[in-house]
């Protein structure tokens, strides 16, 4: 009997324990602890962003062929054409009679450059060449433009984009083939004028599409119809190389990037009475969100729908200084860094550094400074300027939002 009661009896002091201990659970202390009043504190850090400047990367994004977005345009001093690939036509010898209005390639219009004194064309040519495994062969010398094959773009896109169409005369579809290539039709889409659209690419269920309503044989009582996608479908960026600068700017056609130099200010971190923590306290706080908050000053690129997406790396080189490019070797990856993607909302963005600043408190890692990189470099016509902590006013400083629990004991 007495081996039965023992297990009980422990069982029940367990029971009357893990009760007691809920009960000393402070409801309202949720970042803390059981057993203290150690909540999440927040402050802004605006002295702790000393410097910062833009400059030019080391190395340029290859077009990969699977970007999302085709671009085409004539803008700020870059070129980009856009190339489409279709396989699976009919034999040139076979075609003798087409439906001209029903023969076209249709495009999704995502987003164009902002109005300016000249309507912006589309035009559409024919590549005299073959297209293998990369554009940088074909030169606009291989181009001849197809008649009539054009489009003006409307002054607005609208968020869902816009269906646009390219219609193909007889003239260009019959001689589809050529010595150059037999296997395929390449296209290319240039802006006549100054300006620029982007375009939905095959790697998305909008993407271009090409229609051919033909007949065999001129007798035949019905047409035949070619529907496809393009096989594949790229573009060739031209786009000078951005230049250093004090301004902060992020700028996608040009690859240019940001350095801001940011040591926390440590007088900022208190415990939860309001007094100074030392620095062995600093050291082990916890940083529960920190956040890089900069206010926009030119933006004409991410409005509506459009959303950002940049990347903070820690900077561990010294030669940051005197607008110096940051290159490989000189900034490095923190474990658990993600990138911030998000609309511009009212006039500012948000970047989140946090597993940046805990290491800096932590003192895992000196202070030397935070390296901004777009996501997007060479993916689309992307372009924010901020307000730096030198020429803006009060309310546009740059700062560092933190929050963060100081340790218990």
């Amino acid at each position: 009997m007495d081996s039965l009661r023992k297990p009980t009896l422990w069982f029940s002091l367990i029971v009357l324990a893990v009760m007691m201990l809920s009960g000393c659970t402070k409801k309202n202390n949720l970042t803390g602890n059981n057993w203290s009043d150690t909540h999440a504190l927040e402050c802004n850090d605006k002295t702790g962003l000393i410097s910062g400047y833009s400059f030019p990367a080391e190395t340029l994004s290859i077009t990969s062929g699977r970007e999302i977005k085709l671009l085409a345009g004539n803008y700020g001093g870059a070129t980009s054409i856009a190339y489409l690939r279709w396989t699976g036509l009919p034999a040139s010898s076979t075609l003798t009679f087409e439906d001209e209005d029903s023969c076209y390639v249709e495009l999704n219009l995502l987003k164009r450059s902002p109005l300016s004194r000249n309507p912006l064309k589309l035009q559409l040519y024919k590549v005299n060449k073959a297209w293998n495994d990369t554009l940088s062969t074909i030169t606009e010398a291989d181009l001849s433009i197809i008649p009539n094959a054009e489009y003006t773009v409307d002054d607005t896109i609208s968020i869902v984009g816009k269906q646009v169409k390219l219609y193909l005369p007889f003239s260009a579809i019959r001689p589809w083939e050529s010595t150059a290539d037999s296997t395929g039709w390449n296209l290319a889409i240039k802006a006549v004028n100054e300006g620029w659209v982007e375009i939905a690419s095959a790697e998305v269920s909008s993407g271009a599409k090409m229609f051919i309503k033909y007949k065999t044989d001129s007798d035949a009582t019905s047409f035949s119809t070619y529907s496809s996608l393009p096989s594949k479908d790229s573009f060739l960026l031209d786009a000078p190389l951005a230049t250093a600068s004090p301004s902060w700017k992020i700028d996608n056609l040009t690859s240019r990037r940001m350095f801001v130099q940011f040591n926390p200010t440590t007088t900022l971190f208190k415990d939860i009475d309001g007094t100074q923590l030392d620095s062995l306290s600093i050291r082990r706080l916890t940083i529960n969100k920190a956040t890089l908050v900069l206010h926009v000053k030119d933006n004409s690129y991410y409005t509506g729908a459009s959303t950002f997406s940049l990347f903070p790396f820690n900077v561990v080189s010294d030669s940051n200084t005197a607008l110096t490019p940051l290159v490989s070797g000189d900034y490095e990856t923190i474990t658990y860094t993600t990138s911030s993607l998000g609309l511009v909302v009212g006039d500012s963005i948000e970047i989140d550094i946090t597993p940046i600043v805990q290491a800096y408190t932590s003192g895992d890692k000196p202070p030397k400074g935070i390296m901004i990189q777009s996501s997007q470099e060479r993916q689309n016509f992307g372009y924010l300027e901020f307000w730096d902590c030198f020429t803006a006013d009060v309310t546009k400083q740059p700062y560092v939002r933190i929050k963060y629990t100081p340790p218990f004991l």
